[in-house]
């Protein structure tokens, strides 16, 4: 289901197609890798006036070694290493310039409307982060963004982006500063999710009483092509459900006792206490590790192993890092967010509350988490989100354009069930890469199809929906593919993946609106058998 997520609305300028290697020859990180892509500087107004906005983000540059310490911003010139000065130089900074621009920012921020004191982004270990960092670069050949140079303060809530949009402004024009933004909150990318948070609340755990039906015969989504991915295809393949695969959701909360649930390898984060976030967590699990148990519905890759991350007390880009680290190398994560971002100029005619929320990777955090994923061989799915968006559009800045900035995730649009025409809602673009049902999918959760009464153990639903709806099918795809792939002494990459997907699958309807085809796993599996994808 789709569900809003107002978390980082985009920072609009236009694309730099300006790199560190491009702003001064002495800028690369290593003379062997490629140079990390700049984007512009926000303006601050990129936002609707009285948006939402619920933390500022400041992410210093590449070599300043900018740390968090008693509390406070340092700059530990003493820890830089050589390519961390080379980079300082070729952007014309030294030791004495950070210093007084880290003076000038603490004093920006505390100007802002905030309620809690300056932290880091990103909670996992700066020892972690560095690691991550140098072996994805190993691998990618690419710089990568050192994600411990990004710090953020908590706004008060009711704050809008028009009332902070001097001070983004301002901190973007410290020298120190590469990026300053206000970030909207996330939501799950469900259709009229708000709508449905506060129904009834109750607990439960094999098949529970009264007996459950078996649903698989409803779940038209696991059928051959053209209407479906061809599930029940990849079962009969070795490792085509999933086998010795972790898949790590990012969200807000489940129902990890739900009756149809395999054990969880891994439970991070801080959920939320609400009924609505944790029948979408639900209904999204259901999809893709529903058990193969002869009850309920039957998940895409039902032998995977599934893990959790929400984001109750961390920043979406938080939980993204921790999820690709529990995954780890051939696991799969998915984005299940989505957030307010620009207003596009698209007619938005239907879902209206969600009117341009976009993916989650437009904000530069969220954005540096999954390309720092997919360089260390995770595959990482994300929703396109529910906004009605034209992703090519000026608005956005070119941070959907894949040959400006490819954060090797795979973006998913949503399309009706049978016929794979876009949803009225769906983003899309060429950024888009896949599409898969965006409605009327049966999957566990909410309870308006059985469990009404017995309690959220129990509960099935008939109409999940959203890029919500369609990113889990595209995920329990991949899980699939991972696990025919590991079978036959492969992994494959995000981007490999991708490319596997987008070359094999079945085309959409005809329409102006791209969102790409739906995944064919009876076209796409013997190709990870062969080596030929």
């Amino acid at each position: 289901m789709l569900k809003s997520t107002l978390s980082q609305r985009p920072l609009r300028g236009a694309v730099m197609a300006v790199s560190l290697l491009a702003l001064a020859p002495a800028a690369v990180a290593a003379p062997s890798l490629a140079p990390r892509a700049l984007m512009a500087k926000p303006t601050g107004r990129e936002l609707p006036a009285g948006t939402f906005v619920e933390r500022l983000v400041v992410k210093f540059h590449e070599g300043s070694h900018v740390r968090l310490r008693d509390n406070a911003l340092r700059a530990l010139s003493s820890e830089r290493s050589a390519g961390e000065r080379e980079l300082l130089s070729g952007l014309r900074l030294d030791s004495a310039r950070v210093d007084a621009d880290l003076a000038e920012v603490v004093a920006l921020l505390e100007r802002a409307p905030r309620i809690g004191v300056l932290e880091r982004v990103f909670q996992a270990e700066e020892a972690a982060l560095d690691a991550s960092k140098l072996s994805g670069e190993k691998s990618s050949g690419e710089q990568l963004a050192d994600l411990n140079l990004y710090f953020e303060v908590p706004l008060l809530p009711g704050t809008t982006a028009d009332t902070v949009a001097d001070l983004v402004v301002a901190l973007n024009r410290v020298g120190s500063v590469e990026t300053a933004y206000a970030a909207t909150p996330p939501e799950p990318a469900m259709v009229n999710f708000a709508m449905e948070a506060g129904l009834r609340t109750l607990l439960s755990a094999a098949d529970l009483p009264p007996t459950t039906p078996l649903y698989q015969a409803n779940q038209g989504y696991l059928n051959a092509a053209p209407s479906g991915i061809n599930a029940t295809y990849a079962w009969t393949q070795t490792g085509g459900r999933g086998t010795n695969v972790k898949i790590v959701d990012i969200e807000g909360g489940w129902r990890t006792t739900h009756e149809d649930f395999p054990a969880f390898f891994s439970v991070g984060g801080t959920q939320y206490n609400d009924l609505g976030w944790r029948n979408h967590g639900t209904a999204v699990l259901g999809e893709i590790v529903g058990a193969n148990n002869g009850y309920g519905v039957t998940g895409i890759a039902s032998a995977a192993s599934p893990g959790v991350e929400a984001i109750g007390a961390q920043s979406s880009a938080s939980a993204i890092t921790k999820a690709a680290t529990a995954a780890g190398r051939g696991g799969v994560i998915l984005i299940e967010l989505h957030a307010g971002g620009p207003a596009d100029g698209t007619a938005c005619t239907c879902n209206t509350s969600q009117c341009n929320y976009i993916a989650m990777e437009y904000w530069q955090d969220n954005y540096d988490a999954i390309r720092t994923a997919t360089a260390n061989g995770v595959v990482v799915v994300e929703a396109a989100g529910n906004g009605s968006a034209n992703l090519d559009a000026a608005a956005y800045g070119g941070r959907f354009n894949p040959a400006t900035r490819d954060s090797g995730a795979i973006l998913v649009g949503a399309s009706t069930a049978t016929t794979r025409v876009p949803m009225c809602w769906t983003n899309f673009g060429q950024r888009v890469n896949v599409h898969a049902w965006g409605e009327q999918v049966v999957t566990t959760g909410y309870g308006d199809r059985f469990g009404s009464g017995y309690g959220e153990d129990q509960y099935y639903t008939s109409t999940f929906s959203g890029t919500s709806s369609a990113s889990p099918i595209v995920v329990g795809a991949a899980v699939s593919a991972q696990g025919v792939a590991k079978a036959n002494g492969r992994l494959l990459t995000s981007a490999q993946m991708r490319g596997l997907f987008v070359n094999n699958g079945t085309a959409q309807a005809n329409d102006t609106r791209k969102i790409g085809p739906l995944p064919d796993l009876q076209k796409a599996l013997p190709k990870v058998i062969s080596g030929n994808f």
